[in-house]
């Protein structure tokens, strides 16, 4: 019999899981998550009564929460999966006193980032590292670095959260380096609270990911607090450059304008004198941590203990 597992949480990471479950031997249905929608959750029970584990992608930890009256009413098996600025919300919320007991104790937690592991114990939460599987990994030889030293940078469109990432580094580096091109996505500059300088491209949602990383030489990511990022990986994987303020294998970790600026300037000036080559080492290094295959298998591995005893799964 094949176990029915409900994935609410994030559209990006939901539809892949959906997938990547379902070809585990699941029967698993991805719904958005309703956030603090009360109606909204009250739609979504039959399908909860129905599922044999709740696989949550984020979630609150607030005792007052949807997520929370899950644990408490529900018997069925619950998956947190914490994967960044969810965990800044779970620990202001446990400052607080508003924790759930039920939520902390009864769910099985995963954390998508080693460091994400260490804040959620200051809450009681006794989570493991378990990186998300990233479909974008690519086959084959990674394409040539572009003739335009180019540099991408990221900065969500609103109501996302743009606090924690460094928009003002992201313009001084520009502004330092008037010879090189950067591209900014996914806020076209209508969204943006400072107008960029000339050399920066400021463009909307991108379909394609593909194309940008061909003509990316490397990726900068600002931000105070993070999950693992999937541009990272994403990036690395195709032999870019990646300097990102939290440690990755195969990237610079580096922050603020100070911190990142030397970085960028030795790699453009490798650039100008054809020295720069792609970033092999930290191909190698990420396709090896992140293989897709071993990360859902690690990932099934983890819902089948949540739901051991009830099913014997196959496939």
């Amino acid at each position: 019999m094949r176990p029915r597992v409900l994935i609410l949480g994030l559209p990006y990471f939901g539809r892949m899981l959906e997938d990547v479950l379902g070809a585990r031997g699941w029967t698993a249905r991805y719904r958005p998550h309703p956030g603090r929608d009360v109606r909204a959750w009250a739609r979504l029970l039959p399908e909860v009564a129905r599922a044999d584990l709740v696989y949550l992608i984020s979630s609150r930890l607030d005792r007052r929460s949807p997520q929370a009256l899950l644990a408490r009413f529900s018997r069925r098996p619950i998956v947190v999966h914490w994967v960044g600025r969810d965990v800044d919300f779970a620990l202001d919320e446990f400052r607080a006193g508003r924790a759930s007991r039920q939520l902390i104790a009864r769910a099985t937690h995963l954390a998508d980032a080693p460091w994400l592991v260490d804040e959620l114990g200051e809450t009681g939460i006794r989570a493991e590292y378990a990186p998300l599987p990233v479909p974008g990994m690519p086959q084959g030889e990674p394409p040539p670095l572009p003739q335009t030293f180019r540099v991408l940078l990221y900065y969500p469109v609103p109501p996302l959260d743009r606090e924690v990432y460094d928009y003002p580094a992201m313009l001084a580096l520009a502004r330092e380096f008037p010879g090189a091109a950067f591209r900014l996505i996914p806020s076209p500059p209508e969204t943006l609270p400072e107008p960029p300088p000339s050399n920066v491209e400021a463009t909307g949602w991108v379909t394609d990911m593909d194309a940008v990383y061909r003509e990316t030489t490397v990726y900068v990511r600002l931000t105070s607090h993070d999950g693992t990022s999937f541009m990272a990986i994403e990036a690395l994987a195709r032999g870019r450059y990646v300097v990102w303020t939290f440690p990755l294998a195969g990237a610079i970790q580096a922050s603020g304008f100070e911190g990142v600026a030397p970085v960028i300037r030795e790699l453009l000036e490798r650039h100008e004198r054809g020295e720069l080559g792609l970033n092999l080492s930290g191909r190698t290094a990420v396709m090896e941590e992140f293989d897709f295959e071993r990360l859902a298998s690690n990932l099934d591995q983890h819902l089948r203990t949540a739901v051991k005893g009830r099913f014997s799964i196959s496939g």
